[in-house]
């Protein structure tokens, strides 16, 4: 789903991956956590000097402890999913915390109430239980008390925070699961989404009033994708009903795999489209685009073929599929078009904007409706 992302491990077959934002502000959060280690020393009576590691060292060590209890918050709105039936493909830790990318939301307002619930009870407990340790090892090196008080309240603060009814947030979600028992799921999101802007930006001013540049970021964060989920709940909610044969294009341009580059974009320019399906003996072999295209520098567009260009893997559908899970495997691809197969025959192609055009009829129809 992101790219700059690597995996780093598996839990319940599931890859969690490290983004690269994460990288960059790793060294940022220690540095922060560590300039805060002399005055937590002084407000627990611990002697500075008493300090095994650097200030610095243990700030590092608590911001690879905070995305630690990121991702073990993550795991647990995994778990639950899992156990509902859902499926998962794995847990990103960002910038800003942790992203589970989930096949299909269930629109089952229960199931979204308790996966949503389940990822601050984590990291409540996992708060609970830093404070704790720190009673059991009283003759430990401050080092560590420090490490686990710092955990401690982090986590009970996150617990908290993704408690706040900030859509799209964990607390934003337990809100629209509840609303959504009594009124339809578009609504309860709009509302939702209301919110959770609001609180977006009520965090915004606090964080430029307090200097907090790094609340200013999550309210950023909050507020667009408070938006963009609305909008996605909104187009899936128009589309209801589309099946994949309903918006496809049937008339299918095919180019052969001996063309050479010269010739297919020829073919683009007169069919105006970026994106074609690839003809060897009859059969599909390929399919071949303009991003292919860009690839081969223009003094060999004469000797390069299609076939030497073209991709092999062919996302493929059927005209019976849901015409918004064709949305979304494209969304979840990056591409902008997938063949439409009956059995082992190509019988059409079906784009993002065939499927936009299908939305904004929807949206004419219900106007004159109204």
């Amino acid at each position: 789903m992101f790219k700059n992302s690597w995996t780093i491990g598996h839990v319940f077959g599931i890859p969690i991956r490290l983004h690269i934002t994460l990288l960059i502000i790793l060294p940022l959060f220690g540095f922060i956590f560590g300039t805060n280690i002399g005055l937590l020393t002084e407000t627990l009576g611990l002697d500075p000097d008493a300090l095994l590691l650097s200030p610095y060292t243990i700030g590092f060590l608590i911001g690879i402890g905070l995305f630690v209890s990121v991702a073990l918050h993550e795991i647990g709105h995994t778990w639950v999913a899992l156990r509902r039936g859902l499926k998962i493909r794995s847990i990103t830790l960002m910038i800003l915390g942790g992203i589970a990318d989930m096949e299909e939301m269930s629109k089952d307002p229960s199931d979204e109430l308790v996966i949503a619930i389940m990822g601050p009870i984590v990291s409540l407990v996992l708060g609970i239980l830093f404070l704790g340790l720190r009673f059991i090892v009283v003759n430990a090196p401050a080092d560590l008390h420090i490490f686990l008080l710092y955990l401690g309240q982090i986590n009970i603060v996150l617990a908290v925070f993704n408690l706040l009814p900030a859509f799209p947030s964990d607390g934003g979600r337990v809100l629209r699961a509840i609303m959504a028992k009594r009124r339809s799921y578009l609504a309860a999101t709009k509302t939702a989404t209301s919110i959770g802007q609001t609180f977006a930006i009520l965090f915004a001013i606090f964080g430029v009033l307090t200097g907090n540049i790094l609340l200013v970021l999550i309210a950023f964060f909050i507020y667009i994708a408070a938006g963009q989920e609305y909008s996605t709940n909104l187009v899936n909610a128009t589309l209801e009903g589309f099946r994949v044969r309903d918006l496809m294009t049937n008339d299918v341009v095919t180019v052969p795999a001996h063309y050479t580059v010269a010739q297919l974009l020829a073919l683009m320019y007169d069919e105006k489209h970026t994106g074609y399906p690839v003809l060897a003996d009859g059969a599909v072999v390929g399919c071949v685009t303009m991003e292919d295209v860009q690839k081969v520098a223009p003094g060999d567009r004469d000797y390069y073929k299609v076939e030497d260009i073209m991709s092999q893997a062919l996302q493929m559908v059927h005209p019976d599929d849901d015409a918004v899970e064709a949305l979304t495997r494209m969304s979840r691809e990056q591409i902008g078009r997938l063949f439409v197969f009956d059995e082992l025959n190509l019988v059409g192609i079906i784009t993002r904007s065939d499927i936009m055009k299908g939305f904004q009829i929807r949206q004419i129809e219900k106007t004159r409706a109204e």
